[in-house]
């Protein structure tokens, strides 16, 4: 387990466990590796899924069971050599949370379901067409979004030993074992959205408070794989009619309005995408302690050619704000 504040230190320990994925290759319009149509190299995006069971080290902080979505990619050569990566966006069960009198070391985690997300990157050799070795790094995160208090979060940095193993392809068809995405999905570039967000306010004043948050997006679609888009969010925050200690400030509707331009990209996968956004505050409350900035990353799913449905975890840095859903009307 790796602290990443002064908070978790305490809960620095050795961590075991087993990960087991189940990962479907994409096909592309074209899989050469840039503009060389001889090129060596192949690169095919991934879709997948993971069932993950970590041993957190310490009685306080127990184990974690997760289940995740997985999007990456691969990138291999004509030899048996190739690298892979993933980003997991899904669930967690940790069987240990803060307790004021049991386990207040564990200041981490107040909840045993949180959010979970891992970046992975692996490589492979491939010892027969169907069995493959492989050694990875990861970066596993788990914290609920701040829905309860205290969610400092856990980090896990940590290495995997493993096999795969990869079914033969239909003789019938070479895009079989394939998992094939449409690429018609080009509308006009506009698009606006509402999502909300709850957060509990402090572990002093642990009330949970709904934020909303309206925006609008400009989008650069050149192909059915990467999305680029600017825009802006309006957010509107109850937590700042209340002090930690939840002593009411005196702040009136538009005293909790926060107004921020963003650049955004979307790694597209069929009907699924990988957004990651960044953000800076025009407008915020002065009594607000955020950063100036901020980011985020989740899943958006297309549900018909003009209706995205939406999640996303904000932070600033590595101080998550709250998790947010919703949805978006393409125009």
């Amino acid at each position: 387990m790796a602290p990443h504040s002064t908070y978790t230190k305490s809960l620095a320990a050795p961590i075991v466990g087993i990960q087991t994925d189940v990962v479907w290759r994409m096909r592309r319009e074209t899989d050469d590796l840039g503009s060389r149509k001889n090129s060596n190299l192949k690169f095919f995006p991934q879709i997948g899924g993971s069932l993950t069971w970590m041993d957190m080290g310490m009685n306080v902080t127990g184990y974690q069971l997760a289940v995740s979505l997985n999007l990456g990619g691969e990138i291999s050569a004509k030899g048996p050599w190739s690298f892979d990566w993933h980003f997991a966006h899904g669930l967690t069960y940790l069987s240990e949370k803060y307790d004021t009198l049991t386990r207040p070391i564990n200041y981490a985690i107040g909840s045993n379901l949180n959010y979970f997300a891992q970046i992975k990157g692996e490589i492979k050799y491939d010892i027969t067409p169907n069995l493959a070795l492989s050694l990875g790094g990861y970066l596993t995160h788990a914290s609920n979004g701040n829905l309860e208090k205290p969610n400092v979060g856990l980090n896990v940095i940590h290495y995997g030993i493993g096999m795969l193993y990869v079914p033969n392809e239909s003789q019938n068809s070479d895009r079989s074992s394939y998992y094939i995405h449409k690429k018609h999905y080009f509308t006009t570039p506009y698009s606006l959205g509402v999502k909300f967000g709850n957060r509990s306010h402090s572990l002093e004043f642990p009330e949970s408070f709904t934020s909303w948050i309206f925006d609008f997006q400009f989008r650069f679609q050149k192909s059915a794989h990467h999305i680029w888009d600017v825009g802006f969010d309006l957010f509107s925050d109850p937590n700042y009619k209340f002090t930690k200690t939840g002593r009411y400030t005196g702040a009136d509707e538009l005293d909790q309005l926060e107004f921020a331009i963003k650049g955004g990209h979307q790694f597209v996968y069929g009907r699924i995408g990988l957004r990651t956004d960044l953000g800076i505050y025009v407008f915020r409350p002065v009594s607000s302690d955020k950063g100036a900035f901020y980011n985020a990353i989740g899943i958006d799913y297309r549900l018909t050619q003009n209706w995205v449905l939406r999640s996303r975890l904000k932070a600033h840095l590595n101080v998550a704000d709250y998790m947010e859903f919703g949805i978006s009307r393409l125009f």
